[in-house]
């Protein structure tokens, strides 16, 4: 007998991205599915129909408690060179590889290291091509550009350390070296 309130799951996915659009956070609709549908699998396996007790629980958890986002406007921007800028591009390009390769493992951590790493490379192509039109080689970063690197790169050696993540066709010790100068590098920039 179906619960009076009762959700299907694809109800519950489009109450997600709804409420969290209002948020103004965007948030693909597989990402929010595979969470409600593990969620789903751990509580009670089986359920054709959301009982709305969970389903309440499941929406307030992915719409409440999210961080506005930090307000840097006061914070001057980082100063890196070309070379700087280069590393980070290529641990990002190194992230996009090693995040794509285990899409089929972690869906959920692989898109928020894909989401990461792309607005991160496209924040530092802005900024190195603003470098160049303005005649130097000083990259300007913003200090919500360094958290994405930074998120990003961790995420991806969070997958490699303790989620299972495969790369076994990447030279191990380069990659985690590689991840973990440009962390250092981040460390050292304010």
């Amino acid at each position: 007998m179906e619960q009076p309130g009762a959700m299907r799951v694809d109800d519950v996915v489009a109450v997600i991205i709804q409420r969290l659009a209002e948020q103004r956070q965007v948030v693909p609709d597989y990402v929010v599915r595979d969470a409600i549908e593990a969620a789903l699998r751990r509580r009670a396996p089986g359920l054709d129909m959301v009982p709305a007790d969970v389903a309440e629980e499941l929406i307030n958890g992915f719409c409440t408690g999210i961080a506005a986002p930090e307000d840097d406007s006061a914070t001057m921007p980082a100063v890196l060179s070309g070379d700087e800028t280069g590393r980070l591009m290529t641990a990002l390009g190194l992230a996009v590889h090693v995040a794509a390769f285990n899409l089929d493992r972690d869906r959920l951590h692989v898109a928020q290291v894909l989401n990461g790493a792309a607005a991160a490379l496209v924040a530092l192509g802005s900024a190195a091509r603003a470098a160049h039109a303005d005649g130097t080689s000083a990259v300007l970063l913003s200090p919500v550009t360094l958290r994405t690197v930074r998120t990003t790169v961790v995420g991806v050696l969070q997958g490699l350390q303790d989620r299972g993540w495969q790369a076994q066709h990447l030279d191990q010790a380069g990659t985690t070296a590689l991840f973990g100068g440009v962390l250092d590098l981040l460390g050292a920039v304010p």
